[in-house]
């Protein structure tokens, strides 16, 4: 079992579920309603602590400052570059297109400090903090102690302002520590590398009993608490078994398969998923095709949340990783 291609399975299962998270229409069936809840409950602390744990895995002996300029390459001139497109795209088509959040030509000073392109792109300011803040703390003890600070920051409301989103870099510190600190405490290391049968099984029945409960208020109100905070611990495990399975019993799993090619393409598609499902949502809805009778909701659903994933992916494959300016823009 290679844990990294376990890995990738995870990060590539987790951008799917992303872009299925960001495609609920109005007019969403209810069961419809209750998938994108059940994913809402863990499918961020899962990138977070994917982000965490590969973080420390591959972290290198580089000063500070080579580091931060290496993520401001690879996070904020990609944040930068995809919010003027973005918003371009929205000034141009919000008069004749239906557009989910509006833009002005304010936004391209906004986006300096707020994510107004798209709320999803809260993720990569979060990203650039822990990329600030956690190389300031060295060794397993230091980040024991942040792995806690983490948790305070996450359960305690401190009221930090949401310019720059530091306050959803305060809500997900905690589940980018947990990536670390399962990569260098050896037991939990060792339980996140070995496949079973056994754990697979308990994974299901855990996830499954779980959001049961959360959904149907089954536990009382402090039983709630406890397990609104036990479901994206819950769900990284789940989400995890189910990539090393998929490792265990698909033989073909290689940088050829379709899983890889997405999890390489993930930044991408995090970048542009929202572009290419409001595009094609645009077109349904001028075509009339927009129900939530099954026979009309499940094709239309499907077709969006696949325009959200393989369009970006082959846009990476194809376009921008083979041409210098584009690797520069979007940090490839």
């Amino acid at each position: 079992m290679n844990r990294i291609i376990a890995l990738d399975i995870a990060k590539a299962i987790c951008i799917i579920l992303v872009v299925m998270g960001h495609y609920v229409p109005d007019n969403s069936p209810a069961w419809y309603v209750l998938v994108h809840d059940v994913i809402y409950t863990f499918h961020m602390p899962l990138f977070m602590f994917v982000s965490g744990y590969v973080y420390i895995a591959t972290k290198k002996r580089i000063t500070y400052g080579d580091f931060l300029l290496k993520k401001v390459r690879r996070l904020m001139v990609p944040y930068l570059t995809t919010s003027v497109m973005v918003i371009v795209i929205k000034l141009l088509t919000q008069g004749s297109m239906s557009v989910d959040n509006p833009v002005t030509i304010f936004s391209f000073v906004e986006m300096f400090y707020m994510p107004v392109a798209g709320y999803f792109l809260w993720f990569i300011w979060a990203l650039w903090w822990m990329f600030v803040l956690v190389p300031l703390f060295r060794g397993k003890q230091k980040h024991v102690e942040l792995f806690v600070l983490g948790i305070v920051l996450h359960f305690i409301p401190f009221g930090l302002p949401r310019v720059f989103c530091l306050e959803q870099f305060s809500g997900m510190l905690m589940y980018f520590m947990f990536g670390v600190f399962v990569f260098e405490n050896d037991s939990l290391h060792r339980f996140l590398k070995e496949f079973s049968w056994i754990k697979v099984a308990c994974a299901v029945a855990v996830f499954i009993l779980g959001e049961f409960l959360y959904f149907t208020n089954g536990v009382g109100t402090g039983g709630m608490f406890l397990l609104n905070a036990m479901l994206p611990f819950i769900g990284i495990w789940f989400v995890m078994e189910v990539a090393k399975l998929v490792c265990n019993d698909w033989t073909d799993v290689h940088k050829r398969h379709l899983l890889m090619w997405i999890a390489q393409s993930s930044y991408i598609i995090y970048l542009f998923h929202t572009t290419f499902e409001g595009l094609v949502k645009a077109v349904l809805r001028k075509l009339l095709i927009d129900s939530n009778v099954w026979y009309v909701f499940i094709p239309s659903a499907i077709l969006v949340i696949f325009s959200g994933v393989i369009i970006p992916m082959l846009l990476y494959r194809f376009v921008l990783k083979k041409h210098r300016i584009t690797k520069l823009l979007f940090g490839l």
